[in-house]
């Protein structure tokens, strides 16, 4: 059956006068209309934007990205501009993720009890909120260095919270068949944003002050939460028992993942980038920017660039598979060559070709990222979907740990060496876990 024409940019409107039943979907009842076969390769990029719901989650997901990457280069700039030490610096930014050992398996936990639209609500409402005070405490003059750590904390635990909910509802808003592209949509937005956020975020600063990118941020989860009551999706018979205690569901879901082969496999392998990849990238380029390529700030900013261009380019090839089945093929392949680029990376004492290995690294990174995601929520039953989710985004909770084996490393042998030892650990754990778990490199989910 031919797929109807595919709009390129999406109008956020409700065509009541066309419905269709693929605007509900339900994950394991795949939809027949406007399906495409099984058997053939569509090269379909913006697919999952012509079902109503997603669009409006899709909106949100712009929005949310947009005022938590201002966030994250304000407090930066604040806590610097403050103190000018670098450890202070540090130990601010590392405050956003403390929270998600505990928040992010509450969200999971809560979004398989509670409606998952309603819950997201209520986080970005206190979100908003709090961004607003913020920005007020901002432009009173009365700030101080330890609300910096509380704003950071608490908004962490907010947005940790948030991850597995949100991604929890992306299989209620399209079909089985567009749920990678629907993913790889979601993980464009974040990227895209990344790049335009960390800019605008600058600009800001210079020209109106800090106070004015908080106040930002309050209003775009304002119209982030108006988005969200746009969406409907049918209500969900398998919550799980709300009897039982929020920590017997936990353990629940910790017992799913144990007697499940494949998702425990999937969860291991997010974890790799958090411990050998991303710390490497974080934390690192700009050593090697000093070290080996001699740049300056203009040099750095060139290379995280690409890196996240990378990225982007690389959830827009995702994208474009439509319903690709060797999804555990194409997961191993590249997780591989994001640890293989690291490799690479460390060897490379030319500029252009530093920022070229970096273009790679990111597409190969968020290709294995998404795809990875897209392999759990296709294999997880609905009613644990957001207990999984939850346990798979406690990778941030391991990434200051890679970031201080990463700094380790460097500071005893050099960035290069580090790079490479870095990339071997993550392509080698790949390997050993393809070979270990046969269902991750045979499933066509």
């Amino acid at each position: 059956m031919r797929l109807p024409p595919i709009r390129t940019t999406f109008a956020i409107i409700e065509e009541r006068s066309q419905p269709s039943v693929i605007d509900e979907p339900q994950i394991d009842t795949p939809t027949d209309a406007e399906s495409p076969s099984n058997s053939k390769f569509h090269l379909n990029t913006f697919s999952s934007l012509r079902h109503r719901n997603y669009r409006y989650l899709f909106a949100s997901t712009f929005m949310a990205s947009g005022g938590n990457w201002i966030q994250q280069i304000t407090i930066a700039w604040l806590a610097w501009d403050m103190t000018e030490s670098a450890l202070i610096v540090g130990a601010v930014t590392a405050s956003r993720g403390l929270p998600s050992l505990i928040t992010s398996p509450l969200g999971g936990v809560l979004s398989d009890r509670m409606d998952r639209r309603q819950l997201i609500l209520m986080i970005q409402v206190i979100l908003g909120a709090l961004a607003v005070g913020f920005a007020l405490l901002v432009a009173s003059g009365n700030l101080q260095i330890w609300h910096l750590f509380v704003f950071t904390f608490v908004s962490g635990a907010g947005w940790t919270m948030n991850n597995p909910v949100r991604q929890s509802l992306v299989p209620d808003t399209v079909p089985r068949e567009d749920l990678m592209n629907a993913i790889a949509l979601n993980s464009a937005a974040f990227q895209l944003f990344r790049i335009i956020g960390v800019v605008l975020g600058g600009q800001l600063i210079a020209f109106t002050g800090p106070s004015t990118n908080f106040m930002i941020q309050g209003i775009a989860y304002v119209f982030m939460a108006v988005l969200i009551l746009q969406i409907h999706v049918p209500k969900r018979d398998n919550r799980v028992s709300r009897q039982e205690s929020m920590l017997e569901n936990f353990k629940g879901g910790v017992n799913y993942v144990r007697s499940e082969h494949m998702t425990l496999a999937l969860i291991l392998l997010g974890m790799v980038p958090a411990l050998f990849v991303m710390p490497f990238i974080n934390a690192l380029i700009p050593v090697f920017n000093d070290e080996v390529l001699g740049n300056g700030p203009k040099g750095l900013g060139n290379l995280m660039a690409m890196y996240a261009v990378g990225a982007m380019l690389g959830t827009f090839v995702l994208a474009s598979l439509q319903n690709f089945r060797h999804k555990g093929q194409l997961l191993i392949g590249a997780a591989i060559a994001s640890g293989f680029t690291l490799i690479v990376f460390g060897y490379t004492n030319w500029m252009p070709m530093s920022m070229f290995v970096l273009f790679l690294s990111g597409a190969a990174h968020m290709m294995y990222m998404a795809t990875n995601n897209t392999l759990i929520q296709l294999t997880t039953p609905p009613e644990f979907r957001g207990r999984v989710l939850s346990l798979f985004f406690l990778d941030h909770a391991l990434t200051p740990l890679g970031s201080l084996f990463a700094g380790f490393l460097a500071w005893q042998y050099g960035s290069p060496f580090a790079f490479a030892v870095g990339g071997t650990i993550a392509s080698s754990m790949v390997i050993v876990m393809a070979f270990r778990f046969r269902a991750l490199r045979e499933t066509t989910a």
